[in-house]
């Protein structure tokens, strides 16, 4: 640490900061059930188990009974002495956060002794902090490889300081981490060999790293697992075995090239450099100390090993990306120190040629510089003048140019790490920022469930409520049972790995089996096995979770009144982000039954692109509440929240999507089968013969944030007065008020007007004439208007609908005058409506295209 007070408190300020705003992060994800079975669940029952005289035991994956089997992390046996502390996943969270946020003190250390400058240190432990591959390995959950980073760094501080001791520990405890950890210590050994000549301290580096290497990824993981190695398949693209991937990288090298071009390793060096304005990249040698981590993540088939700012894959290479950077940024300040010595010194020899000169200063020598050397005199001012950086206008008025690139590369490394953080940060204002997860009356419930499970049973739990179960000798992740005494399930969340469908029809065979309720609750359900005196049926409060518990009060976010044959009536929906840290649109629509009903009937909310076309597929995300609280037993004084699943709605162009819904008696796909809409808002439109309803639109704006989309109708810019088939008005167009270039696209809308119902679907068209009536750019499509889709037959009459489309035109377009046209035709037939009615100059209306306005297009 400095010992200046004030950066050493900056410092201590900035690890606080980090410290307290992760763990809070980590906390309420946990809390808010976003944490799942791999990896906390799994590291919490090794550890617990550890703790309890069984080391590394766990039982949450197939096959497994230690986590030795899968990765080698000897610093689990310290870590669970802290559970004598606190016993919960909430240690390892103030764990990591404090680990991580302390990697900033070598980090310091290291820039403060490499660059003498308290400031730039300052910045650096700054940018490891607010570095995105580390915030994002910090949230996910705990792991131990998180931890590696902090201890890599302060073992290179130690071995740069000449520390073996303090270096060693460090080492230990990084290699401790993970079992591929102990290369990147080997790496520090061949440094330490070869860039240090400390000779001894690398080689026994180098041997015992090897070693443990060995043992740790061909040995322990053998040992204690009944098959081999799920990570080596990994790599089987490249090899059959370690051996044979090795002898390939020698003997068909083209394996390794291609598999490098397909995961994109620019991309990814790039997205891990910028930060630090690739600064790292100044001193390539210490970037070497991460190259074990960079082949094993970049060689792998497996692409989240490839995610930078996402997952703990780049961990292990955070230490060498800064310590590259710190020297880098030394690099660059000793060329700089070195101009100005050259420079300094060619002054100061001027000088003294100068002062022997003055001997000579008689009269006749008064007015001449060097009166005994002309010509050489000559050519010193000239070299000087080319040497003499300070002279340059741009350090004109700086007063100590010797610290001009310490403001300069502290500044060019701000800008990086902020707008880099705008981006993929994690710290508010950045741009993968959680927000603060809501930890629910639902969450806080779980407590009452979670307490009546007997410590010492075995149990089968539901993916995220498994890390709050997991102190305990035998666990299974649901549906895997085997010999477990307790299930515990929360329908409410998603149900991987089984379909919704396939979980309620799992319950029904244990409650016919041998498994009765111990207490089931809000979504909640607790089973136990071979207890005679257990009900086997549910009771009415574990759907609570269905029911709006004040109906009278309620008002639904966007409030949509729809009913379905006069029996069901949708009031409404609103629009939630779900599956936690992944912010997926979840739509919850709110019904009334309105007489008795039978469980034949299939609520059909689905989601639709401007185009009409389904993005999802509503089979595979049906709405969780009917599956267990069957429309049969709905009262009319109950008013039902049936949510969607969280779905990803916006990879289609524009990131928008529309809601619709429908109800049917059976089978969807029979149109027979589905319910007459009856009543509906008049702002609202019902689709295919009044069976189902459009509700509303919405687009993405921002990671976390879906606006919707607003029907408001703006007048014309051009009215028109235009018919076709005395059924359809076009009222006006709106169109660029400057030209276009070729290879551009030609925004338009049209205003169109139904005169009366359509009963068929019918296709717009719209062309892009050239002086010769020849077609330049067209498109054919489905009328649309803000809200999306919007086919003639759901029209109503008078009703405006504005549809807003754009043209591309071809690069090599011609400048010059185009006339753009539109016009309409049934696809099954491909006829066109004739014009009825146009008050466009020289159009004879027997035509059927109208002409709405001529385009500009110059280079």
């Amino acid at each position: 640490m400095s010992k200046r007070p004030i950066p050493a408190l900056v410092l201590a300020l900035l690890i606080a900061g980090y410290i307290a705003f992760f763990t809070a992060q980590l906390f309420l994800h946990y809390y808010s059930f976003g944490s799942r079975a791999l990896d906390l669940g799994n590291f919490d029952q090794a550890i617990w188990n550890t703790l309890h005289g069984r080391p590394f035991h766990l039982t949450n994956m197939p096959g497994v009974t230690s986590r030795l089997s899968l990765h080698v992390e000897p610093i689990l046996l310290p870590i669970s002495l802290l559970y004598l502390i606190y016993s919960g996943p909430e240690t390892l969270f103030v764990l990591q956060s404090a680990v991580v946020a302390l990697g900033a003190v070598p980090v310091f250390a290291l820039a403060r002794l490499k660059l003498g400058s308290d400031g730039l240190a300052l910045i650096f432990a700054a940018a490891f902090l607010m570095y995105p591959p580390l915030q994002g390995a910090t949230l996910l959950d705990f792991h131990a490889v998180t931890l590696a980073p902090a201890f890599l760094l302060a073992a290179f501080y130690y071995l740069e300081t000449d520390s073996p001791r303090r270096f060693a520990l460090f080492a230990v405890l990084a290699a401790s981490c993970k079992e591929d950890i102990p290369l990147l210590v080997l790496m520090m050994g061949v440094y330490a060999f070869f860039i240090n000549r400390q000779r001894r301290l690398g080689a026994a580096t180098v041997a015992l790293s090897a070693g443990w290497v060995f043992l740790a990824v061909f040995v322990i993981p053998q040992t204690f697992a009944a098959s081999e190695n799920i990570h080596w398949g990994r790599y089987s693209h490249l090899g059959d075995n370690a051996l044979d991937i090795v002898l390939n990288f020698f003997t068909q090298p083209h394996l390794f090239l291609a598999h490098l071009q397909r995961v994109d390793t620019l991309n990814y060096f790039r997205l891990l450099l910028t930060p630090t304005a690739f600064t790292a990249l100044l001193n390539p040698i210490t970037l070497l100390l991460a190259a074990p981590s960079f082949g094993i993540n970049l060689l792998s088939n497996f692409p989240p090993m490839q995610e930078v700012n996402t997952l703990i894959y780049v961990a292990p290479a955070v230490h060498a990306v800064f310590i590259s950077s710190i020297y880098g940024v030394a690099n660059i300040m000793k060329i700089w120190k070195g101009m100005l010595s050259q420079n300094g010194r060619l002054a100061g020899w001027k000088a003294r040629k100068i002062a022997q000169s003055s001997s000579l200063s008689g009269s006749n020598f008064r007015g001449v510089r060097h009166p005994q050397m002309p010509n050489i005199a000559a050519s010193e001012d000239a070299a000087s003048s080319n040497l003499d950086l300070l002279s340059l206008p741009i350090f004109q008025g700086i007063r100590h140019p010797q610290l001009l690139p310490k403001y300069l590369l502290g500044a060019v490394i701000i800008i990086a790490t902020v707008i880099y953080h705008a981006n993929y940060g994690y710290l508010p204002g950045g741009g993968q920022f959680r927000g603060w997860e809501e930890v629910t009356g639902h969450h806080r419930r779980a407590e009452r469930i979670l307490a009546q499970i007997p410590s010492d049973a075995s149990l089968s739990a539901h993916d995220r409520l498994n890390p709050h179960v997991s102190q305990r000798q035998t666990l299974y992740i649901f549906d895997r049972v085997d010999d477990a005494e307790y299930i515990v399930l929360d329908i409410t969340e998603d149900s991987w790995p089984l379909h919704p469908l396939e979980l309620r029809h799992r319950v029904d065979q244990f409650l016919d089996g041998d498994f009765g309720v111990v207490d089931a609750f809000d979504g909640y359900l607790l089973l136990a096995k071979n207890r005679p005196d257990l009900p086997a049926t549910l009771p009415d409060a574990f759907f609570d979770f269905a029911r709006l518990p004040n109906p009278d009060a309620f008002t639904p976010q966007f409030p949509a009144t729809v009913t379905f044959d006069n029996k069901l009536q949708l009031l409404g929906y609103s629009l939630s982000l779900g599956g936690h840290e992944n912010f997926l649109p979840v739509a919850t629509l709110y019904w009334r039954a309105l007489e008795p009903l039978d469980d034949a009937y299939l609520l059909r909310p689905f989601f639709i692109d401007r185009d009409g076309q389904l993005i999802t597929d509503p089979g595979q995300y049906p709405l969780v509440a009917p599956i267990w609280y069957p429309l049969s037993r709905w009262s009319p004084d109950e008013i039902i929240a049936t949510r969607t699943l969280p779905q990803n709605l916006t990879p289609n162009p524009g990131d928008r999507f529309t809601l619709a819904v429908g109800v049917a008696k059976g089978a969807w796909d029979d149109p027979a089968q589905r319910l007459p809409i009856t009543q509906a808002d008049d702002w609202l439109y019902t689709l295919e013969k009044n069976t189902w309803v459009r509700l509303g639109a919405f687009q993405r704006v921002e990671r976390k944030t879906y606006r919707p989309l607003s029907a408001t109708v703006d007048p014309p810019q051009q009215p028109r007065q235009v018919q076709f088939a005395n059924i359809i008005n076009l009222q006006g167009v709106d169109l660029p008020a400057t030209p276009i270039k070729p290879g551009d696209t030609l925004p338009f809308t049209l205003h169109w007007q139904g005169v009366a119902p359509i009963t068929v679907d019918l296709t717009t068209f719209a062309h892009l004439l050239d002086s010769e009536g020849n077609t330049v750019a067209q498109q054919d499509w489905t009328p649309q208007d803000s809200l999306g889709y919007l086919p003639t037959t759901a029209w109503q009459p008078e009703r405006p609908v504005v549809d807003s489309r754009a043209i591309s035109l071809p690069a090599d377009t011609p400048p010059g005058q185009y006339r753009l046209v539109v016009g309409w035709y049934y696809a099954p037939t491909g006829q066109r409506l004739p014009l009825t009615v146009t008050d466009i100059p020289g159009i004879d209306e027997n035509s059927n295209v109208a002409q709405i306005g001529v385009v500009s297009v110059q280079k």
